[in-house]
């Protein structure tokens, strides 16, 4: 501003322009790794390792930084611990930057979204961890408690019964079913385990399954056995209970006629494989008064007795007895004499008794934990066995209880009514806390006056229930009820007392509900009583608003909480059993199976199946079949695996034409299918005069993987999981378990995803990848549902590969389906192969598209994928995207051998490989470097590594550049030498061994030939970089690694340089001022050696008219870039004694 008044003004005009200082040798480091992996402190999850971090590019600074933010790398150990030198999932690119980060301060590390260790191998598929608060009751761990009666060793044995964990096992494939026949022997038990209710079955002498306690169990132990061929009298008799018996004519047959026909309770029958009579009794009622329960009381009537060789008396039938340890049953001959078969299910612990082990999974912990579950006869005893001094309040939430005989069934005199024997079963039970509440979800009930109900409940120090108590309305309304209810209790009575309520109390919300409440937690049981239905009036109605006892309806609209119907053998009333039940005792949801459950696993979860098995098809001219289906005399068990060729089928049959063998000799090259052929061409040398001779005979004849096209080949694609009566998934929204590969034999079951048999000619084969092994599947959730395959019978809809198009509602929702892509001609992916081929295509992904580390903010100057050489054409684009501001440096193979030939074959790309990978180096750039060979070190624990090229290069491309700048050779014995590893050479392929090698000169000269520049060992110097080649594709002074560095370096610089000057005049001020600007940063260059001259033209000979009317300033730079000495030539001249003086002369 001008002054205005006498002053001084001072006014400062920044002409300060300089080049900014290099931010140093800073490397993009582009990793793969597990997810969710512990920090190196070991306090917490490394930030770096989240999902919600993956494809973000960290600064980082240190090594101590780098493993906070991505844990120390991981390399994987066989069950030796010994290295496993090359495992896919060995984390490489972390242990390179922790390696740099040794002897520099600055590098960024993206980690892609990839969780290798989701790609540890497993026969099995992966599952994720159980929901936070679930239940399992452990199968394994748990004890029955089950005995049986040997009435003749007057001994008990103890039973372990099968287990059926399967609705499949089960007679109509439903939860409630029998076991089927085909389970078990004959005397076998089992517990079905997939119902709640635990039902406790034997298999009876007619190879039926039978409930233990029920009317079968006990017809199916006989009291009287005799012999067959024994005959009687016709018109004789015997008497039975007090029933004369007489038998029409003279077999056992009649007999047995004649006790079923006229006996009661009594049954009889001829065996059908002894021929011998039985007489049971059926367990049901009381028998006569003399006989007693479950007994039968014979007697001679005239002679029958005497003929069938029974002496008179009273016998004992089977008993299915439920007690304590402490109550052995007394069943000896001197005792109650019980017959053969009866059972005790001993309900405590002590003496291998009965033990639930249910167990709770804490999301915290990551691991279940038991929680106690007592065996008790029901929730009454339950509440005064647990908490007797309280009644409930001292209970919590989530205790347990088992409870047996689930139906309190019980054939006892103080419980005339019941006329079924008590039952084997079992069902756990949860406490849900609290005062136990039910409301009624009526607003306005009314009532008919004096109609009654009766209700009892549990008390302190009181096992079962109190007398019922009769409560009769006074009046038509709620409040009428409620108060009938309230004048029954006395809160202060004795616990003995037989008229009065003690615990129950009973209320109305001011919307008009009814509330019953038992205030200790208890029990209620209540029933409506001989006039009126108050209770069903009131909305409490045990058919449609009661839970059925055992079962549980979550947020039902209809039905009551707490509010249950009592179990079938209550009997609370003379006519129907209208009983209910107000409890807080509820049906516990848990999974029950012999291992510890889990959940299906998370979309995307990722699995390596190690299994070395295949499901292959046949095209049988019409669509894919099963393989025996196609050819019915093949190996009934599929192909055959082996590291040498079979000579028999598996079963030690003859082979036959188109059996199949799978050669487990070379995993490396997996599958190598062989198909057998009875007339195979056989090619031979007659040994005498060195001729070819063709002849045939049978062989196992190598399939062409890369042949998709003709009889002779195979196909590659996901076909199916299952069978197809296996595919049918009933309530489950899961994959399925995979049906066995002898069942998908002679099935055509295919899933509407397989390839279409219409493109493919007959005979052709088809792997299916999803079933078989040894490859990396992806979980897909709802992968095969009807809104992806709508309808079915027509055309192009439902299930278009299989049954004329079925639906696919039926089928388990979820798939497994092949990641590991099929390779470029073809062929499958398998083992490390496959496990590899997922990470690097995630790598490549990260890379293409990560727009975040194309941006100028991400200031790096080398990018680097360690151990994956796939990655070097996508980080050539990303450098290119980037304007070539920075220096790629490049891996070859691990298992590249060191020979000359089998790195020029790479180099050179002899197998014509698509891309670049293990097969051949494909890219070519002048701000590329590939270096050989591999390295051995130490990781982060001291165990001994194999690492890529790179891993060594890096770090000396630092110390180069602490020492040097750029621009100098970061080799030879003065800035080449490799400080982070202890020997070079490769994994042998066969053995999976480490060969160390010495890169001679021989194969040096062969490595520069095709621009790979060889790490080797000199004597006296160590492990040094002997190459400074990018893998350009021109001869230029950009095929050395200084001058292409230097290039790298001067785009970044001049870019500093240039942006000061946008937005300036363009005139001839500004021209120059930028021109000295440059020129001052080149004359520093060429102090610092790595430059000879330059030339720098800003003037109006590059800057034209028409260019500065386009906003265009042009700077022409012409530079001469510092080569390094690589070629030493030294001519030694031998002369005779004094010529050299002479010379001097």
């Amino acid at each position: 501003m001008a002054l205005t008044s006498p002053g001084v003004e001072v006014s400062v005009i920044n002409e300060s322009f300089y080049v900014p200082s290099d931010a140093g040798t800073t490397p993009l480091f582009i990793v793969a790794s597990g997810q969710d992996k512990t920090n190196g402190a070991g306090d917490s999850t490394a930030t770096g390792t989240q999902t919600a971090n993956a494809n973000t590019a960290f600064l980082i600074s240190s090594q101590r930084e780098l493993t906070e933010t991505f844990g120390d790398p991981k390399f994987y150990q066989d069950a030796s611990g010994n290295p496993l030198h090359g495992y896919e999932l060995n984390e490489w690119g972390l242990q390179a930057a922790y390696s740099f980060l040794g002897v520099a301060n600055r590098a960024f590390v993206l980690r892609a979204n990839v969780d290798t260790s989701d790609l540890v191998g497993s026969a099995t598929p992966p599952t994720a961890n159980p929901t936070d608060a679930s239940y399992w009751f452990d199968l394994a761990s748990s004890n029955y408690g089950l005995f049986e009666w040997s009435q003749t060793n007057q001994t008990f044995t103890a039973i372990t019964p099968i287990l059926i964990t399967l609705v499949a096992d089960l007679v109509g494939g439903v939860s409630t079913g029998a076991p089927l026949t085909s389970i078990g022997q004959t005397g076998s038990y089992a517990i079905n385990t997939t119902h709640v209710s635990n039902k406790i079955f034997k298999k009876t002498a007619s190879n039926t399954w039978v409930q233990v306690g029920a009317s079968t169990w006990h017809t199916s132990l006989p009291i009287f056995s005799v012999a067959s061929g024994t005959t009687v009298t016709n018109g004789h008799t015997l008497v039975i209970n007090g029933t004369t018996i007489t038998v029409s004519g003279t077999s056992l047959t009649n007999v047995a006629t004649a006790i079923g026909t006229n006996a009661t309770n009594v049954t009889a029958a001829v065996n059908s494989v002894t021929g011998n009579l039985e007489i049971f009794h059926n367990g049901l009622a009381l028998g006569d008064s003399t006989a007693g329960t479950n007994s039968i009381r014979i007697e001679e009537g005239t002679g029958l007795l005497a003929s069938l060789g029974i002496t008179a008396g009273t016998y004992n039938g089977p008993q299915f007895l439920q007690a304590a340890h402490t109550s052995r049953p007394t069943w000896k001959t001197a005792d109650e004499n019980r017959p053969n078969g009866s059972v005790w299910f001993k309900t405590t612990a002590a003496n291998s008794g009965a033990n639930i082990v249910a167990k709770l999974y804490s999301s915290a912990s990551a691991s279940f934990s038991t929680v106690a579950a007592p065996l008790h006869d029901d929730h009454s005893t339950a509440i005064f066995k647990l908490d007797a001094a309280n009644g409930g309040t001292g209970l919590s939430v989530g205790d347990l209880y088992t409870q047996f005989n689930i139906t309190e069934e019980s054939i006892t005199a103080a419980d005339a009514a019941d006329t079924t024997p008590n039952l084997g079963d079992f069902q756990l039970f949860r406490y849900e806390g609290g005062a136990t509440t039910v409301t009624s979800l009526l607003t306005s009930p009314s009532f008919t006056s004096s109609d009654t109900f009766t209700i009892k409940e549990t008390r302190k120090n009181q096992d079962g229930f109190s007398t019922a108590v009769t409560v009769t309305l006074g009046g038509t309304g709620a409040d009428d009820f409620v108060a009938a209810v309230n004048a029954k209790v006395n809160a202060n009575a004795l616990s003995t007392s037989t008229t009065e309520l003690i615990n129950v109390r009973a209320s109305k919300l001011t919307t008009g509900e009814i509330v019953l409440t038992h205030v200790l937690g208890g029990d209620i049981r209540l029933v409506d009583g001989d006039v009126g239905t108050p209770l069903a009036d009131a909305g409490f109605d045990y058919a449609s608003t009661a839970h059925v006892y055992g079962t549980y309806t979550a947020n039902s609209s209809t039905l009551i909480d707490n509010l249950y119907t009592v179990p079938t053998g209550e009997s609370m009333d003379s006519t129907a059993n209208r009983g209910l039940l107000i409890s807080n005792w509820k049906r516990l949801s848990y999974t029950a199976s012999v291992s510890a459950p889990s959940n299906e696993p998370a979309d995307g979860t990722l699995w390596y199946d190690t299994s070395l098995e295949a499901d292959i098809m046949a095209h049988n001219g019409t669509t894919w079949v099963g393989y025996a289906t196609a050819y019915s005399t093949t190996d009934p068990n599929g192909p055959q695996f082996s590291a040498t060729a079979p000579t028999t089928q598996s079963d030690g049959t003859a082979l036959v034409t188109n059996d199949l063998w799978i050669d487990t000799s070379d995993l490396e090259n997996y599958p190598k299918l062989y198909k057998y052929n009875t007339a195979a061409t056989l090619s031979s040398t007659n040994t005498a005069n060195q001729v070819a001779v063709t002849t045939t005979g049978a062989a196992w004849v190598l399939v062409d993987k890369t042949d998709q096209t003709t009889e002779d080949g195979v196909v590659f694609a996901d076909a199916r999981w299952h069978t197809d009566t296996d595919s049918a998934a009933g309530t489950s929204t899961a994959a399925g378990t995979k049906s066995t590969i002898k069942n998908l034999l002679s099935d055509g079951f295919l899933d509407p995803d397989a390839p279409d048999p219409d493109l493919y000619p007959q005979g052709i084969m088809l792997y299916n990848t999803r079933r078989s092994g040894y490859n990396v599947k992806e979980y897909k959730n709802s992968y095969i549902t009807t809104t992806k395959y709508p309808g079915s019978g027509s055309a192009g809809l439902g299930n278009i590969r299989f049954n004329s198009n079925e639906s696919v509602s039926t089928y388990y929702p979820d798939r497994w389906v092949t990641k590991s892509s099929n390779n470029a001609d073809g062929s499958g992916s398998f083992g490390r192969k496959s496990q590899r081929k997922v990470i690097v295509e995630q790598l490549k992904s990260e890379i293409d598209t990560n727009q975040a580390i194309r941006e100028d903010q991400r200031g790096y100057n080398i990018i680097a994928t360690p151990g994956y050489p796939e990655l070097i054409s996508n980080m050539i684009n990303l450098n290119t995207d980037r304007n070539q501001t920075a220096f790629v440096v490049g891996d070859t193979p691990l298992r590249l051998e060191g020979t000359s030939t089998a790195i020029q074959d790479w180099a050179n790309n002899s197998a014509s490989a698509l891309d670049n990978g293990e097969d051949g180096l494909v890219s070519a750039s002048d701000y590329l470097g590939v270096f050989y060979p591999s390295g051995l070190t130490t990781d982060n624990t001291g165990k001994s590594i194999v690492v890529p090229a790179s891993h060594m290069m890096l770090r000396t491309l630092a110390n180069n550049d602490s020492v040097a700048f750029p621009w100098f050779a970061p080799s030879g014995t003065r800035r080449g030498v490799v400080d982070n590893a202890t020997a070079v050479g490769y994994i042998d392929t066969a053995s999976g061994e480490f060969e160390t090698i010495s890169v001679t000169e021989s194969v040096r000269d062969s490595m520069h030939e095709v621009k790979i520049n060889p790490i080797t060992f000199f004597a006296g110097a160590g492990i040094v970089n002997f190459g400074n080649l990018t893998k350009t594709s021109a001869s230029s002074a950009l095929d050395r690694i200084n001058v292409s560095r230097l290039a790298v370096y001067l785009r970044t610089q001049l870019d500093a340089v240039g942006k000061p000057f946008i937005f300036e005049p363009n005139d001839e001020l500004t021209r120059n001022e930028i021109k000295g600007a440059i020129e001052s940063f080149l004359l520093e260059l060429v102090g610092q050696r790595a430059l000879f001259d330059f030339l720098v033209v800003c003037d109006d000979t590059n800057n034209t008219p028409t260019r500065i009317d386009r906003n265009e300033l042009y700077v022409d730079i012409a530079i001469e870039p510092v080569k390094s000495v690589e070629f030493i030539y030294i001519p030694l001249r031998i002369k005779n004694t004094g010529e050299i003086a002479k010379l001097g002369n």
